[in-house]
């Protein structure tokens, strides 16, 4: 196909020389630098294309039209030395000789319209994760922040929407960033981040064993990697007097299932029953039935009465009658 797209140049361009005037003379005149706006080299954009009567207009309009190459991003430079941009001419099918070139050693070119890099990426991702969660409650880093090509902005003001992939590891984070300019669509952006995200977590401080009953010197509230952290208790009060059902290494998540209530009774202690209704309070000694935590209701025979309650363990050695 670019075979064929010469020729026919070539032939249109033969074609213009036979029907123009014998003296006629078109001229192009390259600057030393210059701006490109779009995506394409073109030779009139970058070039002044002139022809010296009226006649040489056609050929000066094809020669503008000839095709140098890619542009360069927004922001970015291009230099086009000379024997570059005299090849590209001899394969455009131009007829180079009748033409009057002016082309300095180099032409730096320059893509026109707003430069974009990844600190406007980043400051994007950021923005979000500093209002969303589980982020928000937590702490992070970026480790890694990788998009699709990045878009070439007309001048004007930019404006942007993150649209977040739903996901449930927000250790990685993937999305779409909408682009607008002027209130226009400019266009997208895909990216993927890798996020090491900490959330706080009630942690040992020391190895335990299964059987321990924890206190406030072996635990501490940390910041803990989120995958290690799923379940994990965040209030250090609600972990103290409760007993390890497996044994921690140091610097462990707690998490409920790893925690028994502690019993404050066992089976065949002697306790002191309480009965309370309105202003009387009465209380009876007792023998407990089963092993009871702060807070269950246990089986426990009245000495006195020789009759067999339920009653709720308020304390070490202490029960409540439950009506």
């Amino acid at each position: 196909m670019p075979k064929l797209k010469t020729a026919i140049f070539g032939l249109i361009l033969l074609l213009t020389i036979l029907a123009r005037p014998l003296m006629a003379e078109v001229s192009v005149i390259f600057p030393p630098e210059n701006t490109v706006d779009g995506p394409r080299i073109i030779l009139g954009d970058v070039a002044n294309v002139a022809g010296d009567s009226e006649g040489d207009l056609p050929l000066a309009s094809l020669i503008s039209a000839i095709d140098l190459g890619a542009a360069p991003l927004a922001g970015q430079d291009l230099v086009l030395r000379r024997r570059q941009i005299e090849l590209k001419l001899a394969a455009s099918g131009a007829p180079l000789a009748d033409i009057r070139w002016l082309i300095p050693d180099e032409v730096k070119l320059t893509g026109s319209g707003q430069a974009f890099d990844d600190n406007l990426i980043k400051k994007i991702v950021t923005e979000y994760l500093d209002r969303a969660e589980p982020y928000l409650s937590g702490s992070y880093e970026i480790l890694s922040l990788s998009s699709s090509t990045l878009p070439a902005f007309p001048h004007g003001k930019i404006e942007y929407r993150f649209s977040p992939q739903p996901s449930s590891n927000p250790s990685y984070l993937t999305g779409v960033i909408y682009f607008t300019v002027d209130g226009r669509e400019a266009g997208r952006l895909r990216i993927t981040a890798q996020i090491d995200l900490r959330v706080p977590a009630v942690v040992v401080v020391r190895d335990l064993s299964r059987g321990h009953v924890l206190t406030e010197e072996d635990l501490s509230e940390s910041m803990v990697a989120f995958a290690q952290a799923k379940g994990a208790l965040t209030v250090l009060e609600s972990a103290v007097g409760q007993t390890l059902k497996t044994n921690l290494r140091t610097g462990a998540p707690v998490r409920d299932r790893d925690l028994i209530a502690t019993s404050m009774i066992k089976r065949g202690d002697i306790v002191t029953i309480i009965a309370q209704s309105g202003g009387l309070k009465i209380s009876a000694l007792g023998q407990a039935r089963q092993d009871g935590a702060l807070g269950q209701t246990i089986t426990v025979l009245n000495q006195d009465s020789k009759k067999t309650i339920s009653a709720k363990v308020i304390g070490p050695g202490l029960v409540q009658v439950v009506f």
